[in-house]
C-alpha cells in the first residue's frame, strides 16, 4: 500500500469517527453503529502492518478524542487561509472591556468548561489526502496569560492597550494544532480589564459567538458559585445538554447533500443561476494588482431615524422585510456602478436549519447567491419585489453550500469568475454580542483584523431608530474617497427608493475596467 493511499484510509477513518488502538501485532477499533463496512474492514486486515507503523510513529500526538468530515464551510475556509495573504483576516475577534472584581481563576476555569462542552473550541482540521477531516481533542485547560499595564502612568495604557490587542488578535493560527482559540487578559487598573476572545472563523460564525457569551456568562457564574480546581460543569450552569457535535453536522451534512435534497436544491439553483453574471466589473481606481494583499477599510455612515422610518413603511407597504428594501438599494448601485442590468451578489445566511444546531458554537453560515435583476433602464433599477423574491428564494435553499454550487457549475462548463464573490452584503439582526458577568459591567467590541475576502461588503445593523451602515472595501483597488461616494449614493438611493413610485437615481460614474 502506498503511503498516499494509506493517508486516505485513515482519512476515510476519520470521517466515520473511527479509533484506532494498537496492541502489540494487534490492531483494535472503536466505531459508531453502521461506520465499519465490510470493504472498510477488508482494508483495515490488509493494511494493518502499514496502520501499526503509522501510529507507533505518532506515539507523542494528543489522542482524538472525536471526528469527522469538515463540512462545506470550512473546507472553503482552510483554502482560503492556505491562499490569502493575510491569514490572520479570518480570526474572529471580540475586544470585551471589563470593570468589577473579575474572578480571573473562575474565568478561567470556566473557558476550560466552555471548551469541554463546546467542541469545536479545541479541534483542528487536517488533511488526509482529498479527506479534510475535524478533529476534537480531549479537554485541556484553556490558556489565560494576564498582561499588566495598570503600572503605568494613566496616559500610557491606552496606546500599550491598544498595541497588545492589536498583536494578540492578528496573530494568525495554524489549523492543524487545536485549539483555534485565543484568549487573553489585559488588567488596566485595579477593577479594569480588556478580555480579548480570538477564534478562527473555520470553527465560529456570528451566531456561535452569541451562543460562546451566553454559555460562558453561565459557567463563569457557576465557577463562582462552586469555587475549587475543578472546572464546572453543564449542570451546574444549568445548560442542556447537547444533541449533536459538528463532527456529527459533518457527516450529516454528507447524507444530507447525497439524497432528494440535492436534486431539489441543484434544480431550484441551476434555474435561479442560469446565465447569470458572476462578474462584477466595478470601476478601480488603480489597476487590478496580479496578487492581492488582502488589506481592507471601512466607511461607516448610518440611515438617519427618518429615513428608517420610511424604510419600514415601504417594507411594509410591499409585505416585505427592511433587508430586502436595502438589499434593492444595494443591487441598484452596483448596476450602475458595473454598468449591468443585473448583478449576483453574496448574502450572509444562518443556515441553521434543524433545531439541534442551534446551540452549536461552530460554524454554519453559507453565503447564497442573490441574482438582482434591474428593468434594463440607462440608469438601472432593482425593484423590491425582485430583491424580495430573489432572497426568499435563496433562504428557502440556502442549505446548498457556496463551494459545493460553484462545483457544480464548474462540472457544467459554466464556471464562476474566480474573484466570485465580489460583493457580499450582511445584515446583522441578531442583539449586539454581550457578556453578562455577575458584578462586572462588559462592553463587547467586534475587532476587525486586517483581511479582505471580497471586492466590497455591505454590512447592516439595525438599531433602535436607526440603520448603522459600514462598508468594507479592497484598499488594493478602491480610494477611500471612492467608497465614501458610494456610501453617500447608497444612502441616496435609499431616500428616492421610499418616494415611489419614482425610480431612484444616484450618481456613481460609469465603470472604467
Amino acid at each position: 500500500m502506498t503511503v498516499d493511499a494509506l493517508t486516505d484510509l485513515l482519512g476515510t477513518l476519520r470521517a466515520r469517527d473511527v479509533r484506532l488502538h494498537p496492541d502489540g501485532d494487534s490492531l483494535h477499533y472503536d466505531a459508531p453503529e453502521h461506520a465499519m463496512t465490510g470493504d472498510l474492514l477488508e482494508r483495515l486486515r490488509t493494511h494493518k502492518a502499514g496502520l501499526l507503523r503509522r501510529l507507533a510513529a505518532h506515539t507523542d500526538e494528543p489522542p482524538v478524542e472525536s471526528s469527522g468530515p469538515a463540512t462545506y464551510f470550512q473546507r472553503r475556509m482552510h483554502a482560503q487561509h492556505h491562499a490569502g495573504r493575510l491569514p490572520a483576516g479570518l480570526n474572529v475577534a471580540q475586544r470585551i472591556e471589563l470593570t468589577g472584581p473579575l474572578d480571573v481563576d473562575a474565568l478561567g476555569r470556566a473557558l476550560t468548561a466552555l471548551t469541554a462542552r463546546q467542541g469545536t473550541l479545541r479541534c483542528r482540521l487536517v488533511q488526509y489526502g482529498e479527506e479534510l477531516v475535524q478533529e476534537v481533542l480531549p479537554v485541556a485547560p484553556v490558556p489565560l496569560p494576564v498582561t499588566d499595564l495598570s503600572t503605568l502612568p494613566p496616559g500610557e495604557r491606552g496606546t500599550a492597550g491598544d498595541d497588545w490587542v492589536r498583536r494578540t488578535a492578528g496573530e494568525p493560527f495554524d489549523l492543524a494544532v487545536a485549539p483555534l482559540l485565543r484568549t487573553a487578559l489585559l488588567r488596566r487598573g485595579p477593577q479594569e480589564w480588556t478580555f480579548l476572545l480570538v477564534v478562527h472563523h473555520i470553527v465560529i460564525d456570528g451566531w456561535g459567538l452569541d451562543v460562546l457569551l451566553r454559555d460562558l456568562t453561565a459557567l463563569y457564574t457557576a465557577a463562582l458559585r462552586h469555587p475549587g480546581d475543578a472546572p464546572p460543569t453543564d449542570e451546574q450552569a444549568s445548560l442542556p445538554p447537547l444533541a449533536v457535535t459538528y463532527p456529527d453536522v459533518g457527516r450529516w451534512q454528507r447524507d444530507h447533500l447525497s439524497g432528494p435534497r440535492i436534486r431539489a436544491l441543484r434544480a431550484y439553483w441551476d434555474e435561479e443561476l442560469a446565465d447569470a453574471p458572476f462578474d462584477l466589473p466595478l470601476p478601480l481606481d488603480v489597476p487590478r494588482p496580479e496578487r492581492h494583499t488582502n488589506r481592507g477599510a471601512t466607511v461607516e455612515f448610518t440611515v438617519p431615524p427618518d429615513l428608517s422610518a420610511e424604510v419600514e413603511a415601504l417594507a411594509r407597504r410591499r409585505d416585505t422585510t427592511v433587508f430586502t428594501v436595502m438589499l434593492s438599494a444595494y443591487g441598484t448601485l452596483l448596476c450602475r456602478l458595473s454598468g449591468r442590468p443585473e448583478v449576483v451578489v453574496a448574502c450572509n445566511i444562518a443556515n441553521r436549519i434543524r433545531l439541534e444546531h442551534e446551540p452549536l458554537v461552530a460554524p454554519f453560515t453559507n453565503n447564497v447567491p442573490l441574482r438582482l435583476r434591474s428593468g434594463g433602464d440607462e440608469e438601472p433599477v432593482v425593484p423590491v419585489d425582485a430583491a424580495a423574491r430573489a432572497f426568499f428564494g435563496a433562504a428557502a435553499h440556502q442549505d446548498h453550500p457556496l463551494a459545493l454550487l460553484l462545483e457544480d457549475r464548474a462540472a457544467q462548463g459554466r464556471p464562476a469568475d474566480d474573484r466570485f464573490p465580489q460583493a457580499v452584503v450582511v445584515m446583522q439582526n441578531q442583539a449586539a454580542p454581550a457578556l453578562d458577568l455577575p458584578d462586572v459591567a462588559g462592553e463587547v467590541h467586534d475587532l476587525t483584523v486586517d483581511g479582505m475576502r471580497s471586492e466590497v461588503c455591505l454590512v447592516l445593523v439595525p438599531e433602535t431608530d436607526r440603520i448603522r451602515g459600514h462598508l468594507r472595501y479592497a484598499r488594493d483597488l478602491f480610494d477611500a474617497a471612492t467608497a465614501e461616494s458610494w456610501a453617500t449614493a447608497y444612502v441616496g438611493l435609499l431616500r428616492e427608493a421610499v418616494t415611489e413610485p419614482r425610480a431612484p437615481r444616484a450618481t456613481t460614474g460609469p465603470p472604467t475596467t
